[in-house]
């Protein structure tokens, strides 16, 4: 795939993105009850964060396979595009893998949360707090500070070439499972293991779960889930491999793999949408549909 269809395909689906974005947050600005809900806390900081993805990294590569070189052509952007884009990416994985696990205890233990401000702020305030600060915090320092390299960009490389710091081994290895290959078993984990719950809970007939109420919380779960599992484990069983036993392991599918995962953030607020049926009624209500004649038979009587 050549840099212009790249360029293309992500035009296309950027504008409708940022688009959908901004109805969704208005939907839930004019939603007070919805707002208000513990379960769609998750949710909204996480499209937040992926609108600052679309409205501020995105561009970037968009720029570069419009113009097959990166643009403008300076340290100071390649840093700020590095650093900007490992922490975005991976501040969306540490919170789908939080709201994964947050979902067994809003389902199975609905009242930790609430029985004490204390517990709130422990299971619920703080983990997102903490999703959102420590990737931009430990990449500032490994790539922008860069105490233990310098790093050596290149104007004709998506993303100016690798930081420095994959050069040390330890290190990338330690960046690799902490900060990708970690939040993506949560996330796997948290959805086979709700799985087996919801079965177990069937089966067993017990009623102390109202399905009727969470379905469509665990839906929404499955649906969003499913899309960051399906962009990012191909890459990272393939790192995976490249650390581990074989570093030139689908060498060549590595560039169209990383393309990929450009899609989460543009196919997000889609999916987010398509878990929302109230508000596609209201969207489909607004549109003007068009009209047909109607051929109305006369009948006259004699």
């Amino acid at each position: 795939m050549d840099d212009m269809t790249k360029f293309i395909l992500m035009m296309m689906l950027e504008i409708p993105a940022i688009i959908l974005s901004i109805v969704i947050f208005v939907h839930f600005a004019r939603n007070r009850q919805a707002r208000s809900k513990l379960k769609n806390h998750g949710w909204i900081v996480l499209l937040i964060v992926n609108f600052f993805q679309l409205i501020l990294d995105i561009p970037m590569p968009m720029s570069y396979f419009r113009l097959s070189t990166v643009w403008p052509p300076s340290n100071t952007y390649c840093v700020w595009w590095t650093w900007y884009e490992f922490s975005i990416n991976t501040v969306g994985l540490f919170l789908m893998a939080w709201i994964c696990l947050e979902r067994h205890i809003l389902i199975f233990r609905p009242h930790a949360m609430l029985e004490a401000p204390w517990k709130k702020w422990i299971f619920h305030i703080i983990p997102i707090i903490l999703c959102l600060i420590w990737t931009p915090i430990f990449y500032f320092i490994i790539i922008v500070i860069s105490p233990h390299c310098t790093n050596v960009w290149d104007f004709n490389v998506l993303l100016c070439n690798i930081p420095c710091y994959y050069s040390v081994k330890a290190l990338a290895q330690f960046d690799f499972i902490l900060n990708l290959l970690f939040p993506i078993m949560m996330i796997m984990f948290a959805n086979l293991t709700l799985v087996i719950r919801v079965i177990y809970q069937k089966i067993s007939r017990k009623q102390v779960i109202h399905w009727q109420r969470h379905r469509k919380m665990v839906l929404q779960l499955w649906i969003v889930s499913s899309l960051y599992m399906g962009f990012w484990l191909p890459i990272t069983i393939t790192e995976f491999i490249q650390f581990t036993a074989m570093p030139s392991f689908m060498i060549d599918q590595l560039e169209i793999m990383e393309f990929v995962v450009y899609f989460i953030p543009l196919l997000l607020p889609i999916i987010c949408l398509s878990t929302l049926p109230e508000l596609v009624k209201k969207i489909m209500d607004v549109i003007p549909r068009r009209q047909t004649n109607v051929i109305g038979v006369v009948v006259l009587n004699r």
